[in-house]
């Protein structure tokens, strides 16, 4: 008579045996690019609980705090847009119209500032009226979570609203801060700053007050380096530590300034921990320095040269029909807008986005090489005008909010 088999242990593949074993799997995860963690929530309940979890959200944020760009925002005329930007792809999306995150948002939304990934809004009538204190919004456009901000208690009508801006650097913490500057009643030069915190969600009262310097811009506040920092029409920097209560000053200007010559700051922005300034000087808009500013406060430096000029024959919509009609040196000019600045992790790949009619390009700050962005053309409509203080660049990220 034949024995029987014996029971013989099931053996799960390498593949299952990771799949289902936590420990194993979230190193792994956690190296994942932001993108692809969204696409993997659908593999299993298992992993979609794992990768919603915010605790694995805020270890992903802290292990990459500065993903690759992907997209910016634009908001013009009420409208809200978001143009993707694709990366080593021939095939460029239309801009789309009231993104999908913003369902259960106020329709008339706003964007006020951006951060590492994190938006900071505000619907616009109560930007414009001021007899209201307006409700702040934070949202993180990759994961359609958002939270609105409860009302400073000190704002009050004695004081009234210079600008906001928002600081969260994932490098070194994972919670992010809200700053509002306040105008103080009666005095056009002293301010006070009131500061949210997602981490006590609280609103305190800075006690140290300072006067405000000459044509400083409070409503674009950039945050770098552990401070919000503004800059005046003249380049003079101000900027005020978070963490100090007298951690504030002013720097002097770019080593070239020159009061004399015709010039305009066109670009002030942050990326990976770089702040960055673009000055021009008339009548030479296609070549000009990005400068740098030290970490130290130290000053001002050139970090690179551009020249749009070699560029002008790829892109010929750069040259407006008036250039033609009047071939004078002097009265030339490229229809162009810096939006924003991107460095990478690989030096070679950081690049300027600019503007030009009907698409964004890339300019490769180090080789000078110029590629399609993306295209702006609305549905065969004309092109979406964009500039870039109403311009937000977007990473994707997991950040909690």
């Amino acid at each position: 008579m034949q024995g029987r088999c014996p029971n013989l242990p099931i053996i799960s593949s390498p593949a299952e045996i990771l799949a289902n074993n936590e420990n194993l799997l979230t190193p792994i995860l956690l190296c994942i690019p932001t993108r692809a963690l969204l696409r993997l929530k659908c593999v299993c309940k298992r992993w979609l609980s794992l990768i919603s979890d915010p605790k694995f959200c805020d270890n992903h944020t802290f292990k990459n705090p500065y993903p690759n760009f992907s997209a910016f925002f634009n908001t013009t005329m009420q409208q809200f847009y978001r143009i993707s930007i694709q990366n080593n792809e021939n095939t460029f999306k239309s801009p789309s119209k009231h993104p999908e995150f913003i369902r259960g948002l106020p329709r008339s939304l706003k964007i006020l500032r951006s951060c590492n990934g994190l938006l900071l809004c505000c619907t616009s009538h109560e930007i414009t009226n001021l007899r209201n204190t307006p409700t702040y919004y934070v949202l993180n456009p990759t994961t359609n979570h958002f939270v609105a901000l409860a009302n400073s208690p000190y704002a009050t009508n004695s004081t009234s609203l210079l600008g906001v801006a928002l600081a969260f650097d994932p490098s070194t913490s994972i919670h992010y801060k809200v700053i509002c500057v306040q105008c103080i009643a009666g005095s056009v030069v002293s301010f006070q700053i009131e500061i949210y915190s997602s981490e006590t969600q609280n609103w305190t009262l800075r006690k140290s007050t300072f006067d405000r310097p000459f044509h400083i811009d409070f409503s674009h506040g950039v945050y770098f380096n552990g401070a919000i920092n503004w800059i005046s029409r003249t380049s003079r920097l101000l900027h005020y530590h978070l963490d100090h209560e007298e951690g504030h000053g002013l720097v002097s200007r770019p080593p070239d300034y020159n009061v004399f010559r015709k010039r305009e700051y066109i670009y002030f922005g942050e990326s990976r921990g770089h702040l960055h300034l673009i000055e021009i000087y008339r009548p030479c808009f296609t070549q000009f320095d990005v400068m740098e500013m030290g970490r130290d406060y130290s000053g001002w430096f050139v970090k690179y040269h551009v020249d749009l000029d070699t560029i002008t024959a790829k892109f010929p919509e750069m040259v407006p029909q008036h250039n033609l009609d009047d071939p004078s040196e002097e009265n030339w000019y490229y229809e162009f807008v810096v939006l924003f600045l991107v460095r990478e992790e690989n030096e070679e790949e950081t690049a300027m986005f600019l503007y030009i009619p009907c698409k964004v390009i890339s300019y490769n700050l180090l080789d000078r090489t110029c590629k399609t962005a993306c295209e702006l053309t609305l549905k065969g409509k004309r092109s979406l005008q964009i500039g870039w203080r109403d311009t937000y660049h977007c990473m994707e990220t997991l950040a909690c909010v």
